[in-house]
């Protein structure tokens, strides 16, 4: 039975010519249309990175020389790596504080405050916050946090010599290319998390020592460290590593605060003696925290506070708390908390005035202690609560501060301005010459106070204005893509109306007469010329390829549209022309499927609405059966025990903990379910709610002891995974045999399906045993079980669909209106789409996703365990496992595409045309997905919203792949008729 979905005889007036000609024009139009859908989700796909990723650094700004006498000669800057801000303020269980030295320095001799980090909390955007000013180049997602996706420049640059010493994941991202440096770092080797890794602190520290004790023996590095301008970077990563591997509580990691706090002691003492002038600055803070798992990455406060402490030549000494310091303003820092936070009372600090910052607001403060020109894509405020400077000169260094930021928006007015016809400047900012010399000439007044508070104004409008111009486009792409999907939607709507619905044809084909004539060249030349006008524009304006392809896709769809007017009019006279009811019928079906679509896209991020759909979906079936049908079926008692037993495992965790002995049961249960279905295969047939899925006759079977064989496979399997557990458990290596043995059982029984009998249940129960040893060797615990109940709701779907059949035949014939579906038929068997029909693909869809996120998370391949492939390889090879892996996540969608074919066989309707509403479906909720894209947030957040994302776009072509594997083995199914 042919399943394409083509026009056959839908009116038959149309005469037997016109039939095979439009078959043709309809096999034509959906093999272009899945072409033009792949084409513009790759296209629209790529649009997220234009829109969300565009990078914010610019070149071409000039310097701001700082016009005042720097404070300090040199500046160290100590960088602990993954420590949060309580531990380091906390006391510990004795009541003793782990940071003596830098609390001394705090009471009496410096500036304290939290750092506050933006997410992504990562190594890093937290350096380059701190050295370079400006915060995480989202681009930097194409290639990940160890790389740099563009130069950008940093304090180091501006410094006469830097010398750093640390990681090489960090150092060499800022001195690597640095002509004045001397740095080093320790082998990656170093780095193991099975040590106390406060030695790798100590490194770093020794690495200085060392430095300064050969300078006194070599006149040119004793040159070389007396000169100004000099930044000593020391990195120490023994907090973030202990805290990987053993926690932020644990005695290893809390131990390493006070570790840090001896080296920040040891640095003060030697620079101290060594120069003795009282000309060098000191900064310690952390480039992130710590959560309580030991990870970071996220907005959590445990990872976005961390310490800083400020002391030395040109910072401020303590200043008690007094009452006009606390203010009654919410404005908050980069990672949402308020200004003036409580200070925690075990902090002990609550009487010494408390400056917070912004992670980038550092890179400022260390220009300005060394009198150097701020990083040129610096977008930090210069903190003035820490420098000890005259009234006129910090003025002077917030006046530089501002230039060096208006420099930056300049820049991008003035690339956004010479690539774009129809410019729209950043009004705000049109007088900013103006407020510039008004500040000079305040500043010639003496009128220090007006000075400055005009600078931090313009300061603040420049950083506005910077964010006018890196969302410039945004607005215009978000709406072109929104409308191309748009576009692409209503055309496949107008597609699947056209090829696979009864619709009044006399209308229709009088219309298409018409527009095919006149309507299709006339929006075919104005679209052509709208598209020559856009090209050409973008063109002038310098705009990226792909732009173009973005603006082509769109003009191109809605051209297509426009050429369907005539059937659009048409159509809605006919919906004005019915009743109110089945206009209500119409709008009530578009609500429910978007909200059960909605649900969907929540259900990314929150797995167990899956736990609730089931539970409801199976009470409403099974009631909604047991009134039209007995009860004695036991179909409406079956749904919703299936349903109900489906909705336990999205209430399960996504790391999926071993338990092998839930693997094997799990073949025993897989057995059983096989030997049900043979069984009701062989003797439910005369049931006439199993009628159409049962085998045909009581013939002899081509291949009578397939299905033992089979179940001899799922045996075997499950012996095997306990054979191969074992093995790994006692830490002996895998037998040769016994993954050659694995590899034959997986491969041999996928085959073996396509020799069972080619009745519904028969071929659908063989499928469901084929593929259940590859599933059962690849399982590691609960998702066996899983395969188990996936399958018994795909058998409970087709029920459920059989049922409905059945009585709606009955109906029928009781109204006794044989001619009432004559001409419903497309062709072979296969009907048209009605109104009903759209719960297909609904379900679909709630199955297919319940596949993906029914034992984890797809959208992060990492959720998934890795130990489940070590049954066929465990020599490390990643193209091997991974692909092992995925072809396990396969599985569950390969069953429910198999049972999708199945119902429209079953139901004798175009698979073709039920593919295309599916992805209509799927493309409601990649719009969703579209705006929920993240450029900020930790890597696996923004990760996460990329991969949802994409996952969406990618199913027009996932599913049709799917669809072409699955009809291999489902192209012979063959339904019983009668009635």
């Amino acid at each position: 039975m042919d399943v394409d979905g083509i026009l056959g005889n839908r009116d038959s007036k149309l005469g037997k010519s016109s039939i095979p000609r439009r078959r043709q024009w309809v096999k034509r139009r959906e093999t272009w249309l899945v072409i033009l859908g792949v084409v513009l989700h790759a296209v629209y796909m790529l649009s997220i990175f234009d829109i969300y990723f565009k990078t914010p650094i610019v070149h071409g700004m000039d310097l701001v020389s700082p016009r005042f006498s720097p404070p300090a000669k040199r500046l160290v800057l100590l960088v602990a790596d993954g420590l949060r801000a309580d531990k380091f303020f906390e006391p510990d269980l004795e009541a003793n504080f782990r940071a003596p030295f830098l609390r001394n320095v705090i009471k009496n001799q410096g500036r304290w405050g939290v750092s506050h980090a933006r997410p992504p909390t990562e190594s890093r955007p937290g350096h380059v916050a701190i050295i370079a000013g400006f915060y995480e180049d989202p681009s930097a997602v194409t290639k990940g946090w160890k790389a740099n996706p563009v130069e950008f420049d940093s304090v180091f640059n501006r410094s006469r010599h830097t010398i750093s010493y640390g990681s090489p994941d960090i150092v060499p991202i800022f001195c690597g290319a640095l002509p004045h440096s001397t740095w080093a770092t320790y082998p990656h080797e170093f780095e193991d998390f099975a040590t106390d890794a406060s030695f790798l602190d100590e490194w770093s520290f020794d690495q200085f020592q060392s430095l300064l004790n050969r300078s006194n023996e070599d006149p040119k590095l004793k040159r070389l460290l007396e000169q100004d301008n000099l930044v000593v970077f020391l990195h120490l990563l023994g907090c973030d590593s202990n805290g990987h591997a053993h926690r932020p509580f644990s005695s290893i990691y809390l131990n390493n605060v006070k570790v840090v706090d001896h080296i920040a002691e040891r640095v003060y003492n030697l620079l101290e003696n060594y120069y003795k002038d009282n000309r060098t600055s000191y900064i310690f803070t952390a480039d992130h925290g710590m959560s309580d798992k030991g990870s970071h990455g996220d907005g959590h406060p445990s990872n976005t506070d961390t310490p800083l402490v400020v002391w030395g030549a040109g910072v401020k000494h303590p200043r008690p708390v007094t009452a006009k310091d606390h203010s009654d303003h919410v404005l908050r820092f980069i990672d949402q908390h308020l200004h003036d936070a409580p200070t925690p009372k075990e902090w002990d600090l609550d009487g010494i005035e408390r400056v917070d910052v912004n992670q980038a607001d550092i890179a400022p403060l260390v220009s300005t202690l060394l009198g150097l020109p701020c990083p040129v894509n610096s977008v930090g405020n210069l903190p003035l609560g820490y420098v000890d400077m005259k009234e006129e000169e910090e003025v002077e260094a917030v006046l530089a501060n501002t230039k060096q930021i208006l420099n930056q928006f300049l820049r991008k007015s003035q690339i956004k301005q010479s690539h774009s016809l129809f410019f729209k400047p950043f009004k705000p900012l049109a007088s900013y010459f103006s407020m510039l010399n008004q500040i000079e000439e305040l500043l010639s007044a003496r009128d220090y106070k007006a000075a400055m508070q005009l600078s931090e104004n313009l300061r603040s409008l420049a950083l506005k204005g910077l964010h006018y111009f890196q969302t410039y486009d945004l607005l215009m792409l978000m709406a072109t893509i929104t409308l191309g999907y748009i576009g692409w939607m209503v055309f496949l709507v107008l597609h699947v109306l056209q090829a696979y619905t009864l619709l009044p044809g006399d209308i229709f084909r009088k219309e298409e007469a018409v527009h095919e004539k006149s309507n299709t060249g006339k929006a075919q030349l104005c679209g052509c010329l709208f598209m020559a006008v856009v090209s050409v524009l973008l063109f002038l304006e310098h705009s990226p390829p792909l732009y173009h392809a973005y603006f082509a896709m769109t003009i191109f769809l809605w051209t297509q549209i426009l050429n369907e007017y005539k059937f659009i009019k048409a159509l809605w006279r006919y919906l004005c022309g019915r009743k109110s009811d089945y206009v209500i019928k119409l709008l009530a079906l578009g609500v429910v499927s978007v909200i059960i679509l909605e649900l969907l896209v929540h259900s990314f991020t929150e797995r167990k609405l899956y736990t609730w759909c089931f539970l409801i979906v199976g009470a409403i079936a099974s009631i909604y059966l047991y009134k039209s049908i007995p009860w004695r079926s036991g179909i409406p008692v079956f749904v919703c025990l299936t349903c109900w037993f489906l909705s336990l495992f999205t209430l399960m965790p996504a790391e999926i903990p071993d338990n092998n002995k839930l693997v094997n049961a799990s073949g025993v249960m897989v057995i059983v379910i096989g030997l049900t279905g043979k069984w009701l295969d062989l003797n439910a047939g005369v049931n006439r709610f199993w009628f159409g899925i049962c085998n045909h006759e009581k013939r002899k079977p081509r291949f009578p002891m397939l299905f033992q064989l089979q179940a001899l496979f799922v045996g075997l399997s499950s012996v095997m995974v306990f054979l191969s557990t074992s093995h790994r458990t006692e830490k002996q290596e895998l037998h040769t045999i016994h993954q050659l043995m694995n590899w034959f059982i997986a491969g041999f029984s996928m085959i073996l399906p396509l020799f069972s009998e080619n009745g519904l249940l028969s071929r659908l129960n063989s499928i469901f045993l084929g593929f259940a040893p590859p599933f059962l060797l690849l399982s590691i615990g609960y998702e066996a079980v899983f395969y188990g109940a996936l399958g018994l709701v795909l058998i409970a779907w087709i029920l459920f669909e059989n049922s409905l059949l059945y009585v709606h035949k009955v109906n029928k014939s009781s109204a006794s209106g044989k001619n009432l579906g004559e001409h419903a038929f497309l062709e072979n068997d296969t009907r048209y789409l009605q109104l009903s029909d759209m719960r297909i693909p609904l379900t679909f869809m709630v199955l297919f996703n319940v596949a993906f996120f029914g034992t984890g998370n797809f959208a992060s391949i990492a959720s998934f365990e890795i130990s489940s492939v070590y049954r066929f390889i465990t020599v490390f090879s990643p193209f091997l496992m991974a692909a092992l892996l995925i072809f396990k996540l396969f599985i569950p969608f390969l069953l429910v595409i198999c049972a999708f074919s199945a119902i429209t066989k079953l139901l004798e309707v175009p698979r073709i045309g039920c593919y295309f509403l599916v992805i209509l479906c799927s493309d409601v909720m990649t719009i969703h997905f579209f705006f929920l894209v993240k450029n900020t947030g930790s890597w696996m957040e923004i990760g996460n919203s990329i991969s949802h994302f994409g996952i969406m776009s990618a199913q027009v072509v996932f599913v049709l792949l799917l669809f072409a594997l699955t009809n291999i083995y489902t192209k012979d199914i063959e339904i019983r008729s009668g009635s």
